[in-house]
């Protein structure tokens, strides 16, 4: 099973558990009882006391944290990335939870306990962000902070980065001259006149002496979203900048398909479109636009495909997805660089 498939099933100490909490226990607090708490659903009736194991043969310095409360409206890879960073929380990081399991209390949270401690991620965030955000720095589970631990290391060593970028990508090139993170091009109103931002933005020269410019969107377990107000605006007026951008690229089959502006579809395109007008105001020769995602987020090997179907053969290259799996196993040169991916390896992949 590859490195990013669904996992499932219960730990050691929770099927240990499992086996003699009584059958009126709802099975979805088995994701956060603990050992110290486990007495509390042991029953016994008559004879069957003897049968039940003593807390005492289970070795609490195993598991010093619980995993936490779980959400139970979860999809399937929803659950089992919840699950995973809980436990990375618990097992790793060794702190307590905040409501659910996935969820630093704010001064774990505050210590930058959710990114990586070296190559720049710390130093990115707090240079794009210097304030605190419960949303980006609490919830291990939300992409929001994931740029700064998968990317933000890229600009420590942008030699190696070229290398992460042609076998992660495919994409040649011979010099990086700028990466950032939740980056947009200004003015706004000169692009797409809204928030769209790329979550990294890298800035390459090619082996032609082309410009290009790649935006990558990281995801985790987001799937589609409502239509804000905004885009709603931009979406049914044909007249606003999405679609007299989509036309003037010349990248699509129908520029003016209102498919474009579906639930599914909409941020894919929002962000190509973004790239597609730093195309037409000349501050790049060439746009990709790649979408980074879990192998278990099958919701976009369906709408990547889609969306890709739409566009004219020539554009079609310049849009794609790579899954973490991909991306983390490119990561390769120096110590420090095996170190992080090692490290990206067992917070974000979850295996089967």
């Amino acid at each position: 099973m590859n490195d990013d498939a669904v996992a499932g099933g219960l730990d050691d100490w929770e099927v240990k558990i499992a086996e003699f909490v009584p059958s009126t226990a709802k099975p979805s607090r088995l994701h956060h009882i603990t050992p110290r708490r486990a007495t509390r659903h042991v029953g016994c009736v008559g004879e069957s006391c003897e049968k039940v194991p003593s807390m005492r043969h289970i070795n609490r310095s195993e598991y010093p944290m619980e995993i936490g409360k779980q959400y139970n409206l979860d999809d399937a890879f929803k659950v089992a990335a919840r699950i995973h960073q809980s436990k990375y929380r618990a097992e790793v990081l060794q702190v307590e939870f905040e409501d659910y399991g996935n969820r630093l209390n704010d001064n774990d949270a505050q210590a930058l306990l959710n990114y990586y401690d070296k190559l720049n991620c710390r130093q990115a965030l707090r240079d794009r962000y210097p304030t605190y955000s419960k949303n980006r720095d609490a919830d291990m589970l939300r992409s929001e902070h994931m740029p700064f631990n998968l990317l933000a290391p890229l600009d420590s060593n942008r030699q190696l980065a070229i290398d992460i970028i042609k076998h992660a990508f495919g994409i040649d090139c011979v010099a990086i001259d700028y990466i950032g993170i939740e980056y947009a091009p200004e003015p706004k109103a000169k692009y797409l006149n809204d928030g769209t931002a790329f979550d990294t933005y890298i800035k390459i020269e090619n082996p032609n002496g082309k410009k290009c410019g790649i935006g990558i969107e990281v995801k985790y377990t987001e799937q589609e979203y409502s239509i804000g107000k905004t885009e709603e605006i931009n979406v049914k007026n044909h007249d606003s900048l999405y679609w007299i951008t989509a036309r003037a690229s010349g990248c699509f089959v129908d520029p003016d398909g209102e498919i474009f502006g579906s639930d599914p579809l909409r941020q894919i395109w929002r962000n190509h479109l973004l790239g597609l007008s730093m195309v037409e105001y000349g501050d790049i020769d060439e746009f990709y636009s790649i979408t980074l995602f879990p192998n278990g987020n099958h919701h976009f090997h369906t709408v990547l495909p889609q969306y890709i179907s739409l566009l004219k053969d020539e554009a079609k290259r310049h849009v794609f997805g790579c899954t973490f799996a991909k991306y983390i196993s490119a990561i390769d040169g120096s110590s420090d660089f095996q170190a992080w991916k090692q490290w990206l390896k067992r917070r974000y992949v979850i295996r089967g």
